[in-house]
């Protein structure tokens, strides 16, 4: 069931009318991420501490499809090779969502990880995004930021487990060792713990269901949970770790993976923190 249900477009990863500049992407893994990498920028990358990240990059962020993210990349001539244009502001998540549209456009099966990598920060574990697509035998994770060209101590294209933990893999490690909780998190907004990985599940369990969120949306039980572990309910505990139990078993590889997590409700509004404050976001999910 995963090879129709990943290889189709979701809401968000729809390119509508952009779909033939998509498909000049490519669609070998290296070139994708490539391409994607000529014309974005994230605002923590390399390229941003050389050159900065501008106010009007800042709000490209809030570009959540596929087609709203080429549409305003065509508006500033990029695949043109305008070069005193700014390149268009993105997220782990943004570089993810292009990827896995440009492998569902040629009926390849992708989804988005959501979970914390070990190579960004040193001795931390920061939240990130990743392309899983999968090759006709296995799913591969495609990290599109670090397959561009830069160089990386792993192999971007297939990035080892024991280097990306996915939300539940972080969940369940921390359940293990309570004290490296403050490990996992977003690091330069200081940010971090058991209570943000919560979080994480949900927004995991959402892009299985190819709802594909924003790194700082809020949804369900994690919308309102309290930051200090302690104070949290057992029921509360208890919905947690069904999540995450529920996640590993979509992420197995078996054929029937989107059915552990298709009866889980999604949400049609998320709390949204783009800019630090809370927002109402209404969401698509038709």
């Amino acid at each position: 069931m995963h090879k129709t249900f990943y290889a189709s477009q979701s809401i968000y990863s729809e390119p509508g009318q952009h779909r033939e500049i998509l498909m000049q992407g490519g669609g070998e893994p290296g070139a994708i991420a490539r391409w994607i990498s000529s014309f974005m920028q994230h605002p923590r990358g390399a390229e941003s501490k050389e050159r900065g990240f501008t106010p009007e990059q800042a709000a490209d962020l809030g570009l959540r499809s596929v087609n709203e993210i080429l549409a305003v990349t065509v508006k500033r001539n990029l695949f043109e090779g305008d070069a005193t244009q700014a390149k268009i502001g993105g997220l782990c998540r943004d570089f993810a969502i292009l990827a896995a549209s440009g492998f569902r456009a040629r009926g390849i099966p992708a989804r988005l990880r959501v979970g914390f990598a070990d190579y960004i920060v040193p001795d931390f574990w920061e939240d990130h995004w990743l392309c899983e697509w999968h090759d006709g035998r296995q799913w591969k994770r495609l990290d599109v930021e670090f397959a561009s060209g830069g160089e990386a101590a792993f192999n971007a294209l297939d990035v080892p487990h024991e280097r990306f933990l996915t939300a539940s893999e972080a969940w369940f490690r921390i359940k293990d060792e309570p004290g490296i909780a403050p490990r996992f998190g977003v690091s330069s907004l200081n940010l971090g713990g058991e209570w943000f990985v919560a979080g994480s599940l949900f927004r995991e369990i959402a892009a299985l269901r190819k709802l594909e969120l924003k790194p700082w949306d809020y949804w369900g039980l994690s919308e309102n949970l309290s930051r200090a572990p302690t104070e949290w309910p057992q029921h509360t505990r208890i919905t947690l770790d069904q999540l995450a139990s529920r996640l590993e078993s979509a992420g197995a590889g078996g054929e029937s993976e989107p059915e552990a997590v298709a009866d889980w409700p999604l949400p049609k509004q998320v709390i949204s923190f783009p800019q630090g404050e809370p927002v109402a976001v209404m969401l698509r999910n038709s």
